[in-house]
């Protein structure tokens, strides 16, 4: 038996690191154990090997991947054991997901060989199951049909049985507060990561602009607003936004909301804010942190398009971790499924758009 397939498997695992969530961007490496029957027109009988899979998620749900796998098998007619190479790539659509439970269900193509010389091709399916042990590490089980357009579509059957290893985006979360601009403090409280040269330049370029919106704001003389006005406004940019279930897509009732928000922006801009993203505590904590990220990005994107500086706005995801309703009733659900805004930088009172 070829040993590529297990160099390859170990390789791949070797690199994976965890992961925030399975989100878009997300790379998946799986190592497995396969054992399969094929049809006798191929003289062959059953065989058992190894492989490997890379594969990359499009979104939550749909990812594609690429497995390279090895069989020794058994052959009819008392021939000689042959050593079966299997190629094949696939579409994979996670058909349900249940706490750390998650069904699969995929299609794509292949070509196998047979001691070096291309043997047969065409379309697969997959059925598979995958349980999550940790934020990084799964345990997956297929069930694989390949269906042979070269010998009249007869198919071939394997189960793969192993474990998969995934590698997220690096997700740096950096939160500002600031004071009045005469006595300005800025602190900085970042998740566990590795922070790159790359992160290094960019928290340097951010100091640098914050530096001139200060200084800019000092020189530049102020309106100050009554107390009265101040509060309605700040009242304004805390009002949350509400989501349906599973969905980051704005209703009338928000994109509302955030038009009120926007002519606060225009009226103060000295302002920043940063925008969370959160859930109620069905699915997994990884699909959360995905799903609030994505409700984040929508309001941030809507803020963009009617004409607000993108640099004005951060964004982070806390998922399911801090409800503002206890229980699962479907009303502290739909209190918890939402976007929050907090002040990153403002000056002494907001001041309110004119009317």
């Amino acid at each position: 038996m070829s040993h590529r397939a297990i160099v390859m498997a170990i390789t791949l695992a070797a690199s994976a690191a965890s992961l925030a969530a399975q989100q878009r961007g997300t790379v998946e490496f799986g190592a497995y154990a396969s054992a399969g029957t094929f049809d006798k027109s191929l003289t062959l009988n059953s065989g058992f090997g190894v492989g490997g899979r890379v594969g990359v998620y499009l979104d939550p749900r749909w990812a594609i991947e690429f497995e390279e796998g090895e069989m020794n098998a058994s052959r009819t007619l008392g021939l000689k054991n042959a050593n079966v190479g299997m190629l094949s790539g696939r579409i994979v659509n996670t058909l349900f997901q249940s706490g750390n439970f998650s069904l699969l269900l995929g299609a794509g193509a292949g070509a196998s060989t047979e001691t070096s010389f291309t043997h047969s091709y065409g379309v697969n399916a997959l059925l598979g199951a995958k349980f999550a042990v940790s934020d990084n590490v799964a345990i997956r089980v297929d069930g694989v049909a390949d269906f042979l357009a070269n010998y009249n579509w007869k198919s071939n059957q394997s189960l793969h049985v192993g474990l998969s290893l995934y590698r997220s985006p690096k997700v740096i979360m950096r939160t500002i507060e600031v004071q009045a601009p005469a006595a300005a403090t800025v602190a900085y409280v970042q998740h566990a990561d590795s922070v790159s040269a790359d992160e290094q330049a960019r928290r340097r370029q951010w100091e640098r602009d914050y530096l001139l919106l200060r200084d800019s704001l000092n020189r530049t003389p102020r309106v100050v607003a009554p107390m009265a006005s101040s509060a309605a406004a700040l009242a304004t940019m805390e009002e949350k936004i509400h989501f349906a279930t599973d969905k980051s897509v704005l209703t009338p009732e928000a994109k509302a909301t955030l038009d009120a928000k926007v002519a606060v922006f225009r009226a103060n801009p000295g302002m920043r804010i940063i925008i969370v993203g959160n859930t109620d505590e069905r699915a997994s904590d990884r699909y959360n942190m995905g799903l609030g990220g994505r409700r984040a990005v929508a309001a941030k994107e809507y803020l963009v398009s009617q004409g607000i500086d993108a640099v004005r706005i951060e964004i982070t995801s806390e998922g399911e971790r801090m409800p503002v309703a206890a229980g699962k009733s479907p009303n502290a659900e739909a209190q918890n499924r939402r976007d929050e805004f907090r002040l990153l930088i403002s000056t002494d009172y907001l001041v309110a758009p004119k009317p």
